[in-house]
C-alpha cells in the first residue's frame, strides 16, 4: 500500500503544479477589485495579524482538529467512543479509519465549513459579515494547518509523509478555488479548470 501511494503522490506532482499554474492564471482576468473581494481579503488578512502579532488560538485549533477526524469517521460510518481535547493537543478514539479521516484536519476547514453553511441560508443584510468570517477561518485554517506541519504529526506518517503533503495541497487548493468562486464574481472555478487543462494540453502537444 505503501508503495501505491508513493506512486499516487508522484503523479500528484504535476497535477498540483498544473493546477496552481490555473489557480494563479485565473486572475489575469480580474479587472478590478470588487466589495465581497474586499470583505474575504480583509478577514483573511485580520487573522493573519492576531496569528502573528497577537495570539495564535490553539486551543480552537485541536478542537477544530480533534471534531473534523470525528465527523469524517462519521461520514464513513464509524463511531467516536472518546475526544479529548486541551491546549497542550488533544486525541480521538474511532472504531473506523482511513486516509481520508486521518488527513481530514489538514485539508477540511472545520470553522470555515460551518461559516459556509451560514452563508447559505443567512439574510443577505448579513452576507458581508459571513464572507469576512469565511475569510477569518480560512486563513485561520491555512495558518495553523501550516504552523502543525512543522511539528512531528503522526496522522502524516500514517497516511504516508509524501502523499500527505500532495494530497493536503490539492484539495486545499481546490477548496480555496471553490471558496473565491464563491465571493468573487470574477473568478469561475470551471474556468479555473479549463486554465489548467489548457496548460497541460499545452504541454502534451
Amino acid at each position: 500500500m505503501r508503495i501505491v501511494k508513493f506512486i499516487i503522490a508522484l503523479l500528484l506532482i504535476p497535477v498540483n503544479i498544473a493546477l496552481t499554474l490555473g489557480f494563479i492564471k485565473n486572475f489575469s482576468y480580474f479587472t478590478e477589485i470588487q466589495h465581497g473581494e474586499v470583505v474575504f481579503l480583509s478577514g483573511f488578512i485580520a487573522y493573519l495579524l492576531l496569528h502573528f502579532i497577537l495570539y495564535r488560538p490553539v486551543f480552537m485549533h485541536v478542537m477544530a482538529h480533534e471534531l473534523t477526524h470525528a465527523f469524517w469517521a462519521a461520514l464513513f460510518g464509524g463511531k467516536v467512543k472518546a475526544l479529548n481535547v486541551s491546549s497542550e493537543g488533544g486525541s480521538v478514539t474511532m472504531d473506523k479509519s482511513n486516509f481520508f479521516v486521518v488527513l481530514a484536519p489538514y485539508f477540511f476547514p472545520f470553522y470555515t465549513a460551518i461559516a459556509l453553511l451560514i452563508y447559505v441560508i443567512v439574510d443577505a443584510k448579513y452576507v458581508d459579515f459571513i464572507v469576512f468570517l469565511i475569510g477569518l477561518t480560512y486563513s485561520f485554517h491555512l495558518a495553523l494547518t501550516l504552523y502543525s506541519l512543522k511539528q512531528k504529526q503522526t496522522d502524516l506518517k500514517e497516511a504516508g509523509v509524501m502523499f500527505s503533503y500532495m494530497f493536503i495541497y490539492l484539495v486545499n487548493l481546490l477548496i480555496l478555488a471553490g471558496i473565491i468562486a464563491l465571493v468573487s464574481k470574477q473568478f469561475n472555478f470551471l474556468n479555473f479548470l479549463n486554465e489548467t487543462w489548457k496548460l497541460v494540453e499545452g504541454l502534451i502537444k
